[in-house]
């Protein structure tokens, strides 16, 4: 597709907030890169913890003016409709969102053109609404449940603002549909295949690598390797806090990034026991050449080719999990052979893509204002 359809000052990139350094905000950095003149409008902008690549193109919400907002940002969220209706992008042709909370609900015109890259719709509003009531203290729970409902409508309304969704998997297109009623693209995530790759000596243990929260399943990962005596190491935000008596099990917390290239790289393999809708950790050790074993569900439906970039295993237990590796200790892997199948996952890739994405969607856009142009002739 040709320059010429992005002009300076065209696009605006929209982002939920930007307060850690997860996949998500690897796809804004992606985003920034296909389309370098465009301005990055997030809720919220952590320098410390969010991506760098684009701190100078940051456009924060008015909740940056709230004191201690980064540490707040969750109890934050009822404020994040106002927050991302605030902004003003009528200077701009094009709006690309990328989505996981509430990113989509920006306001544009009839003259403007809004594709939303959807990570997933918002968990706590559509998958886990019960569950997010139940976890707050009891007395708040039916403030919390008037929250959630509120921001339900106000999330599928939104979805309307939105000219072309493009799902990050086919997982999070059957949601788009379900949730919004609204058809969508599939275009997979971007992995840094010239940051990832392989190299060093295969060690002995297997790795998980991910932020500590319930959902990613480490506790799977901790009883499995202790019930075959494996080794396993333990990386991500919070992951210091956790113990276990067992000196097979190291954990190590948040580390560099040059840090967990070089774990990726030399261990067994990435255990992945976690519902993803994507899942990029997984495809980032495939980059490394060296495979995975993950749950499956969800993102590694598409993205992990059994016996050949890893193995899968059906059930969310500890015994699923054991025979998995167990099976895939009886298995022998190639390394080129895995980085290639995460080559079809490359940034470069991506950006090709989304650039396509967007010229088509104008184009469509565009033949649309003028057949109503004609049906206007035609009925005058």
């Amino acid at each position: 597709m040709a320059d010429a359809w992005f002009g300076p000052r065209s696009v605006a990139i929209v982002s939920d907030t930007m307060v850690q350094s997860g996949g998500a905000e690897r796809v804004v950095e992606a985003l920034a890169e296909a389309f370098p003149e465009a301005p990055v409008f997030t809720i919220l902008y952590d320098s410390r913890r969010g991506p760098r690549t684009i701190e100078s193109r940051v456009v924060q919400s008015w909740l940056r003016k709230i004191p201690g907002s980064l540490s707040l940002a969750k109890a934050l969220i009822p404020f994040y409709p106002n927050a991302v209706e605030s902004f003003d992008l009528r200077e701009f042709s094009v709006i690309i969102s990328s989505h996981h909370t509430l990113a989509k609900g920006v306001l544009r015109s009839a003259d403007q053109t809004h594709i939303c890259y959807c990570h997933t719709p918002m968990r706590s509003l559509w998958e886990r609404p019960h569950e997010e009531v139940q976890r707050a203290p009891r007395a708040l729970r039916p403030l919390i449940k008037q929250m959630l409902h509120d921001l339900r409508g106000w999330d599928y309304n939104a979805a309307s603002r939105v000219d072309q969704f493009v799902a990050n998997s086919a997982n999070t297109a059957t949601r788009i549909m379900k949730h919004y009623r609204r058809d969508s693209v599939v275009l997979h995530p971007p992995i840094d295949t010239d940051r990832f790759t392989p190299g060093g000596r295969v060690g002995d243990y297997y790795l998980v690598a991910a932020r500590n929260v319930p959902y990613k399943r480490i506790d799977l990962a901790i009883a499995a390797t202790e019930a075959l005596g494996r080794r396993l190491v333990i990386v991500g935000d919070g992951t210091d806090r956790l113990a276990t008596p067992n000196p097979q099990i190291t954990f190590l917390g948040k580390v560099s990034d040059a840090k967990l290239l070089a774990l990726m790289r030399e261990a067994r393999a990435l255990l992945f026991p976690q519902y993803e809708d994507f899942g990029m950790t997984a495809l980032e050790m495939n980059a490394c050449g060296r495979p995975v074993i993950a749950y499956a569900r969800g993102g590694a439906l598409e993205t992990i080719d059994d016996g050949v970039s890893g193995v899968v295993f059906a059930e969310q237990t500890v015994d699923s999990l054991v025979r998995a590796i167990e099976r895939f200790e009886r298995l022998s892997f190639d390394s080129a052979t895995i980085r290639r199948h995460a080559e079809r996952f490359s940034k470069h890739r991506f950006i090709a893509h989304i650039r396509q994405i967007v010229g088509e969607t104008l184009s469509r856009d565009a033949h649309g204002e003028t057949a109503a142009r004609r049906l206007e002739l035609v009925g005058s």
